[in-house]
């Protein structure tokens, strides 16, 4: 039997997300990828290399050709989430992973070897989306309209959006809470502002949501969290807690279609030693 990652159940189709599904509409919430995307700083650049070209190998018989790539990334370029090793905290003289686990033992020269991808597995959960956006209002943050950077999403903004769309509290079920500030359209630009000041929920929202049957967060921001430093509270409480986050989602068609409830899929890549994974999740309404 395959184990449960951090707070997350292990997937399962039930009567009440079959419930959540109304239309049956599909809403991507990945990103496009490519060499010239913005990323967190000190992440290595993303870049795809033509391995083998059409006519550069035998590899395939005649009148067969054959085009072949090789990546070259981090697990955290794009949509993704992290793993439960990606932050740890400094206590003393050293560093704690979630699970009191020191981080020096679980470093091996192929990676983590502490809840790393490969003990990812699919996830299948209700997804609440947070159209923050829609709900505060915005203001030009350097040509688009977001949330104010740095902007700390409160737990008062958290049930007000929830009152005001009738969205049910429901701590007895998983759920994928995701946040859009309206940030991603400096990522569609390819636009070096869209980086870590952008707003996000503060510590206490986080708990509140973990609270309430949130074992996923995510928003459409690379750093999650409101980022007024770098220390990462929020990252390091979800990670010391189970809490998966996923980061750069693409929210906006569903938001502009309306949607508040659905399923969330996200198939995770188990790659040994990983700190994350990319995905293109969705979201079934």
């Amino acid at each position: 039997m395959k184990k449960a990652y951090g707070k997350l159940p292990l997937p399962k189709m039930s009567p009440y997300l079959l419930s959540r599904i109304e239309s049956g509409e599909v809403y991507d919430l990945g990103v496009v990828r490519s060499h010239d995307m913005p990323l967190w700083p000190g992440h290595p650049p993303f870049q795809v290399l033509p391995y083998k070209w059409h006519g550069d190998t035998e590899d395939v018989g005649a009148p067969a050709t054959l085009y072949n790539e090789m990546l070259v990334t981090c697990m955290h370029a794009g949509t993704h989430m992290d793993a439960l090793c990606h932050i740890g905290e400094i206590r003393g003289d050293k560093i704690v992973l979630g699970g009191e686990v020191d981080a020096a033992g679980a470093r091996e020269w192929w990676g983590s070897n502490w809840m790393d991808g490969s003990n990812f597995h699919p996830i299948v959960v209700r997804a609440v989306i947070l159209d923050m956006l829609q709900y505060k209002g915005g203001e030009d943050t350097g040509g688009e309209v977001t949330l104010p950077r740095k902007y700390a999403i409160t737990i008062e903004d958290v049930k007000g959006y929830m009152e005001e769309n009738d969205i049910e509290v429901k701590p007895e079920e998983p759920t994928a809470f995701l946040f859009r500030t309206g940030m991603i359209k400096y990522f569609h630009k390819k636009d070096e502002s869209y980086g870590g000041d952008a707003a996000g929920p503060d510590l206490e929202t986080q708990k509140y949501l973990a609270s309430i049957g949130g074992v996923v967060t995510g928003s459409d921001t690379v750093s999650y969290e409101q980022m007024l430093i770098a220390e990462h509270p929020v990252h390091r409480w979800s990670m010391q807690n189970g809490v998966i986050l996923t980061e750069v989602l693409d929210l906006e068609e569903a938001c502009a279609a309306g949607v508040t409830e659905g399923v969330y899929i996200a198939l995770p890549l188990k790659i040994k030693g990983t700190g994350g994974s990319l995905i293109d999740p969705i979201v079934i309404a």
